[in-house]
């Protein structure tokens, strides 16, 4: 019996183009994505999305979501805002760019007293962070009722592998048993397609029924000249999130390595398998965090382009993978 996984990358506001993408995935299916895949995995921003599908929005309502909570996630772009005056002066100079306040606020209006736990085995939800206090990668899993953030607000989960480094604040997550101090799982798994294949293996699928459909929100297509680069200290690598940036699209790329060897037979060689589908724009604009209309309908109409581009592409692929 086939078993679909679908994966969902990190990338701020760029998350919009997922949604795009996704809302041609579910003309293709005909029915709400949480009725067609068994287990949807997401980081960052793909885990907002991921979250979403799970508990049965359409893609449209997630691209609506964008447009117009955006801004209340990233209400500025400038560090130099007078709005971010309260956290310089909360935590110092080297502040986080944006309080969390927005996110959560939004959020919580989201998901409201949704639990982890109130998600079904059908789909199956799996969304990475990681904890700085043990030093540690959490792979939150909606059908693990034993762990001790298994009952934690769906909304909190989503905000801690959320919490990018240096634009977020880390997020306090408070158990009975234990707190967890929680950042963006971006910084290990921004793809996490990998751990996806890796959880529906020990469910006991074999990966010769295993499909993975994995989007991505953006391939840079700027390089960084070496004689730029080589004397790059920290203020340059943190100046508008590069170093993130590079983490993030190595993290991606890694993943994407994994699984495309675990999911290829070795007479395959380089070739990918049929049952694997990484959907990657090129993007110029690697901010994630430019949440102006500009940008966010530059990025919708990105990935429609691509869409169109591509369109027999996830055609073929959604027919090979159907029951």
């Amino acid at each position: 019996m086939a078993f679909r996984i679908l994966s969902l990358d990190g990338g701020g506001i760029r998350g919009v183009m997922e949604a795009v993408i996704l809302a041609e995935v579910e003309q293709l299916i005909d029915r709400p994505l949480n009725q067609y895949f068994h287990l949807i995995a997401g980081t960052s921003t793909g885990s907002i999305l991921a979250a979403a599908i799970a508990t049965g929005r359409r893609s449209q309502e997630i691209i609506e979501l964008y447009r117009q909570k955006g801004k209340n996630i990233f209400p500025y772009t400038s560090r130099w805002s007078l709005q971010r005056l309260p956290l310089i002066l909360q935590y110092g100079p080297s502040a986080p760019k944006f309080s969390d306040q927005g996110l959560i606020n939004v959020l919580k209006e989201q998901f409201g007293s949704t639990q982890l736990s109130d998600i079904d085995t059908s789909p199956r939800l799996l969304i990475i962070a990681y904890d700085t206090i043990d030093r540690e990668t959490i792979v939150f899993k909606s059908w693990q009722r034993y762990k001790p953030w298994a009952n934690s607000p769906l909304w909190e989960v989503c905000v801690s592998s959320s919490s990018a480094p240096t634009y977020f604040p880390a997020h306090l997550m408070k158990t009975q048993d234990k707190n967890y101090s929680l950042i963006d799982g971006g910084v290990g798994a921004n793809n996490p397609s990998s751990c996806a294949i890796a959880e529906a293996i020990r469910l006991d699928n074999p990966i010769q029924e295993i499909s993975l459909l994995s989007i991505g929100t953006g391939n840079s297509s700027n390089s960084i000249p070496f004689e730029q680069v080589q004397g790059w200290g920290m203020g340059q690598w943190i100046w508008e999130g590069r170093l993130i940036q590079v983490l993030s699209d190595a993290s991606g790329d890694v993943n994407d390595y994994i699984t495309r060897q675990v999911m290829s037979s070795p007479e395959l060689e380089d070739r990918p398998s049929s049952r694997y589908l990484r959907l990657q724009p090129t993007i110029k604009n690697e901010l994630i965090d430019d949440a102006t209309d500009n940008n966010i309908n530059r990025l919708i109409d990105l990935a429609q382009t691509y869409i169109r581009e591509n369109q027999e592409i996830l055609a073929n692929f959604v027919q090979s993978t159907r029951d």
